[in-house]
């Protein structure tokens, strides 16, 4: 399931300034297709982002950052979690994704909440105004991720914690590897930038420790998480195989740029792939994570 920014490079040009093919993704196709997909996304993702956000002793805090907070399900968790008189702001780059963000605090009734639109990696941050910083899957994207973290640490107060959770590399995620070594045989796919943006950047624990240590950050862990996710939630396999083909829109186009022969094919060979792990439930398949904590002293 190639869904993420795998293949942004196909569609733009790399001479541009920093984060801007992020922005171009993230508040187009790619933030309209998350928001169409919300519902079942968030049932893959949750238990992966609850193990993360576990590190954080929300009970104590004041002031909580979610980094790349996407259509709100994590924020919108952690308000729900907070101390009376105590806040969380909810931060993206995505249009469509934080405007759906906004509507689902309005529809829960969520009140100790607020959406902010704002690149964490080029656009300051206020100087110690938070206690607490977390993201699912937020942080993976950034261009030049230190500066980022740096900006994120200098936005934390004292004693403030940091908690994110990341993927380990493609060959410990079968939910990847079952989709990607398909669309490879029969697409023209780039091969991934180590360490460049993408869901995989974060892969190597030691990298995640070099960025966070000249960030400032102390007491860092990074653990790993081996479990079970489920993919398309009550979907059968045929409805599964045609959303996973669409969850990355700039895929999606090429795929329906081949000839049907070809399209047949795949959609033939994912049936194949994703066959042994059909449950009753959807997919289920193998996931490899780190859970990363940190602390400002």
């Amino acid at each position: 399931m190639l869904f993420f920014t795998d293949v942004i490079k196909k569609s733009m040009n790399d001479n541009q300034t920093p984060n801007v093919k992020q922005k171009f993704f993230w508040s187009g196709k790619g933030g309209d297709v998350w928001v169409q997909r919300q519902y079942e996304l968030d049932i893959t993702l949750a238990p992966l982002g609850e193990a993360a956000l576990s590190k954080i002793d929300l009970t104590s805090c004041k002031h909580v950052l979610d980094v790349g907070c996407g259509t709100g399900r994590t924020t919108l968790d952690i308000a729900t979690q907070l101390p009376v008189n105590s806040r969380v702001t909810g931060m993206d780059i995505s249009v469509p994704m934080l405007e759906q963000a906004k509507s689902l605090a309005t529809d829960e009734k969520v009140a100790n909440i607020d959406f902010t639109m704002q690149d964490v990696q080029l656009e300051p941050l206020a100087a110690n105004k938070y206690d607490a910083a977390f993201s699912r899957f937020g942080v993976m994207f950034f261009d030049d991720p230190k500066k980022a973290f740096l900006n994120i640490f200098n936005s934390l107060q004292k004693e403030a914690d940091l908690a994110f959770v990341c993927w380990q590399s493609p060959a410990n995620n079968p939910w990847y590897g079952a989709s990607a070594n398909v669309l490879k045989k029969y697409l023209d796919l780039p091969v991934p930038i180590k360490r460049a943006p993408s869901p995989f950047a974060f892969q190597e624990p030691e990298y995640i420790e070099e960025i966070l240590t000249i960030a400032g950050f102390q007491n860092i862990k990074v653990e790993p998480l081996i479990m079970p996710i489920l993919w398309f939630a009550n979907q059968n396999l045929d409805e599964a195989i045609s959303n996973s083909m669409s969850l990355n829109p700039i895929i999606a186009e090429i795929i329906m740029s081949v000839k049907q022969d070809v399209r047949d094919n795949i959609t033939k060979s994912l049936a194949e792939a994703f066959s042994p792990y059909m449950t009753e439930e959807g997919l289920l398949f193998d996931s490899a994570t780190w859970i990363v904590s940190a602390k400002k002293d």
